[in-house]
């Protein structure tokens, strides 16, 4: 091989090894691109996941947050609702009950059980409803049979408490013009019936001994937030069955010493003071002078709500202003609430409907709604069937089914009736007398 021969070779193998340096220079960089390439893409991916989590993070706190603040809400208002509720008392009053003849003998069956639940039914759910509920008794409830009686010296079954302590009045009224029809037996039987109850309800106006009137004369009923202080008088006692003076302390006789003294022991004690007065003229639905006199000393003491009894009828309610610039409710007369008369107005009847609210900083009260719901005492031809109804559900089908008719010509309708309640049924400012 000459010396041009080897010179070629030589450039030839060099240039050779030079592509293959090359070559391999292309491919280490190859792979090192294709190794940054892959280590960019792991370190988007690891930044995509981490910020994934971080978002599913973010949204699982976000999520936990909400829940726990939609919690919070929850408890906030439930227990504000139930503030209010403990703030908030809604109470139910009726008038004269009382089983005259015909009612009696409506509630004796053929097997010799006596039972009177049946006239109360249609207005278990408005007394069932309230916090408070409260009936006048007219009369003593006796313990025989064989004591019963209807007009004029009354005495009423225990079958009779019986159907009122099952419709669950609260707030049983006894201080009344037949206190006494019984004697002090009547007085004793109807304490010792309300108390075997499972539940005893307050009695007010009626005691035992001298001892027990001191003591109870003014009941303080809590209930919810509230202190309701009551007090039960009568005005008048009948003459056939009067009070012996040595058991004077067995009903709440009204008197305007004995009323400021209990009033300011009231004032003392409890939120609200509410009176109970039996007074008026019976069958009169304007008030006669004599109660007004009375409502408006009750007034001057500062009492807070009067519902009346005794005159059988309807009468109107409303406020009237105190001396110190408050408000007393004031509702005259409810009427009757279960009765045996026969007469149309003595038939239609009322039901005191009150919310009172306090405020849960200051325990300032305030009557936050009231009316009169008017309610209808039914019966049938031959005085039989004795139920009463609230009026929206006294049907055209029972006005007219009523006994009412044997007794009178006049028009009983539904629309008669609300046209006899109409001048009743929206409260009035009373005002004072000069």
């Amino acid at each position: 091989m000459t010396e041009e021969e080897k010179r070629r070779e030589l450039a030839r193998r060099k240039r050779i090894r030079r592509e293959k340096r090359r070559k391999k220079l292309i491919w280490k960089r190859r792979i090192l691109i294709g190794c940054m390439v892959l280590i960019l893409v792991l370190i988007v991916g690891l930044i995509s996941s981490i910020r994934s989590c971080h978002q599913k993070a973010v949204e699982t706190d976000a999520k936990i947050q909400a829940e726990k603040e939609a919690k919070e809400k929850k408890k906030r208002e439930e227990a504000e609702k139930k503030e209010k509720e403990e703030h908030t008392l809604h109470m139910v009053a009726v008038g004269d009950n009382f089983f005259h003849d015909t009612v009696l003998a409506d509630g004796q069956q053929e097997s010799g059980v006596w039972s009177y639940d049946y006239i109360y039914e249609n207005v278990k759910e408005e007394i069932e409803g309230a916090d408070l509920a409260v009936v006048n008794q007219e009369t003593p409830i006796v313990s025989s049979h064989d004591n019963t009686s209807g007009y004029p010296t009354f005495g009423m079954p225990q079958e009779g408490g019986q159907a009122l302590a099952n419709l669950g009045f609260d707030v049983i009224t006894m201080a009344t013009n037949h206190s006494y029809d019984k004697g002090k037996e009547g007085v004793t039987d109807s304490l010792a019936f309300w108390e075997s109850q499972e539940t005893p309800p307050a009695v007010l106006g009626i005691h035992e001994s001298a001892e027990d009137q001191q003591a109870d004369r003014v009941k303080i009923i809590e209930k919810k937030a509230f202190k309701i202080a009551m007090m039960n008088y009568t005005t008048l006692i009948n003459i056939g069955a009067p009070v012996p003076e040595n058991e004077s302390y067995a009903v709440d006789v009204y008197d305007e010493k004995t009323v400021k003294a209990d009033v300011e022991r009231a004032k003392e004690e409890a939120d609200i003071v509410m009176v109970f007065l039996h007074t008026g003229v019976e069958y009169q639905n304007e008030p006669d002078e004599a109660t007004k006199e009375r409502v408006e000393y009750l007034a001057d003491l500062g009492v807070d709500v009067v519902i009346g009894t005794h005159p059988h009828v309807i009468r109107p309610y409303g406020m009237m202003e105190r001396p110190d610039g408050k408000q007393m409710l004031v509702y005259y007369s409810l009427g009757n609430f279960v009765s045996g008369q026969q007469g149309i107005s003595q038939l239609l009847e009322g039901m005191a409907d009150m919310t009172f609210v306090k405020d849960p900083d200051t325990g300032e009260i305030s009557i936050e709604t009231y009316s009169m719901e008017p309610l209808v005492m039914h019966y049938e031809p031959g005085y039989s069937g004795y139920a009463v109804y609230p009026l929206e559900k006294y049907t055209e089908e029972l006005a007219a089914a009523s006994g009412v008719h044997q007794e009178t010509n006049e028009d009983f309708s539904p629309e008669s009736i609300q046209a006899y309640f109409e001048p009743y049924l929206k409260p009035q400012v009373f005002e004072r007398s000069e």
